[in-house]
C-alpha cells in the first residue's frame, strides 16, 4: 500500500465527504497481474465511524517506533513491498533520514507490532491524517495484526481532532482493499 517519498499524497484536502460505512462504492478488487501495479486508488474514512476493538494476538504489542528497531522495520518493509505493493529506499539510512526528516513525521504515529523481540508489522501515519503504509509480516498476516495497527492509529488520530484518514491502495491489492472496506473506508 505505501507510496515512495518521491511519490507524496497532496498534502491536507482530505475534508471531503467519505462514502458510506462499509466502503460502497469501490471497485471489487482485481487480481494482481505479473507486471508491477499500474496505479492507485484514494479511500477515505470519517473519523466518526468507530474503528473495529483492538484484537492482538497473544504476545504482540504495539508501540512507537524506536530507532533501535528502525533496521528491523525497514527490513520488514522491504520484504513486505518485494511483491510490488509498495516501495521503500534500499538503503536504511536513506529511508530512516527520510521518514525522520519529514515535516509530518510524528514518532507516535509510526506504530510497530512486536511479537517478542520480533517486528512483525508497521503503521506509519502522517500528521495530516494519512496512512501512508501498513505492513505485516507474511508469517502474521490474517491473525489481526495490521487491523490492531489500523485501530491504534484510528484511535491516536481521533485523540488529535482528525475529521478523517485517507490513504491510496494499490488496485491489484485485494486484500489491503478488504481490511480497508472493514473499516469503512470509501472511494469519493
Amino acid at each position: 500500500m505505501g507510496d515512495s517519498l518521491a511519490r507524496r499524497r497532496p498534502k491536507g484536502g482530505f475534508g471531503k465527504a467519505a462514502a458510506p460505512a462499509g466502503g460502497a462504492g469501490l471497485p471489487p478488487p482485481v487480481p494482481h497481474p505479473t507486471s508491477p501495479a499500474a496505479g492507485h486508488i484514494l479511500l477515505r474514512r470519517p473519523m466518526a465511524l468507530p474503528e473495529p476493538p483492538i484484537r492482538l494476538p497473544p504476545g504482540v504489542a504495539i508501540a512507537p517506533i524506536e530507532a533501535a528497531n528502525a533496521g528491523a522495520v525497514h527490513k520488514l518493509m522491504q520484504r513486505a513491498y518485494a511483491s510490488g505493493f509498495g516501495t521503500v529506499p534500499a538503503n536504511l539510512l536513506d529511508w530512516w533520514e527520510g521518514l525522520v526528516t519529514d515535516s509530518e513525521f510524528d514518532r507516535n504515529l509510526a506504530l510497530v507490532a512486536r511479537a517478542g523481540d520480533e517486528v512483525i508489522g508497521f503503521c506509519l501515519c502522517w500528521t495530516s491524517s494519512f496512512v501512508k503504509d501498513l505492513v505485516v509480516d507474511a508469517g502474521w498476516r490474517n491473525r489481526g495484526v495490521g487491523s490492531a495497527l489500523l485501530s491504534t492509529a484510528i484511535a491516536a488520530l481521533r485523540a488529535r481532532g482528525a475529521e478523517e484518514l485517507a490513504l491510496k491502495v494499490d488496485i491489484y491489492n485485494g486484500t489491503a482493499q478488504r481490511l480497508y472496506r472493514s473499516f469503512g473506508f470509501g472511494q469519493d
